[in-house]
């Protein structure tokens, strides 16, 4: 499956240079809310937040911003087009509209979605999240 990343392929992905986009709310991404279904607020170590609404009249029409506007939104995040992307929110549905963006909207060439997302992630006490002023790492 060309988009599709799996827990273990995250794992990989987390010790090259692979951006690690968090599309959840702000609240979600600082450990601030925790919804329903995982088991543990938080976000994955070293991913970069950008609200999935973000991409859309979120207030309006729901429909895409203009290619322009959109260019601008992750013009700000500094990656580029080749860049290797992995997408994950809380159960890989707000991940994979930012995935079908990333990809079909913007050309970008190598973005993967997380469907496990923060969900899956959340259930191993293994695996390594940060919550605003926190850090957790198993080393």
């Amino acid at each position: 499956m060309k988009y599709f990343v799996s827990k273990e392929e995250m794992q990989q992905a987390m010790q090259t240079n692979t951006v690690i986009l968090d599309t959840r709310t702000l609240d979600e991404f600082a450990g601030k809310m925790q919804k329903k279904g995982a088991a543990k607020a938080g976000r994955i170590i070293n991913s970069v937040h950008i609200d999935w609404a973000e991409a859309i009249n979120f207030h309006s029409n729901k429909k895409i911003k203009s290619l322009e506007a959109l260019e601008s939104i992750y013009n700000q995040l500094q990656i580029e087009k080749e860049d290797p992307i992995i997408v994950y929110c809380h159960s890989g549905v707000r991940s994979a509209h930012t995935t079908f963006v990333l990809t079909q909207v913007l050309k970008y060439k190598n973005v993967k979605n997380y469907d496990g997302s923060w969900t899956e992630w959340s259930y191993y006490s293994d695996l390594p999240f940060e919550i605003d002023h926190l850090t957790q790492t198993i080393n």
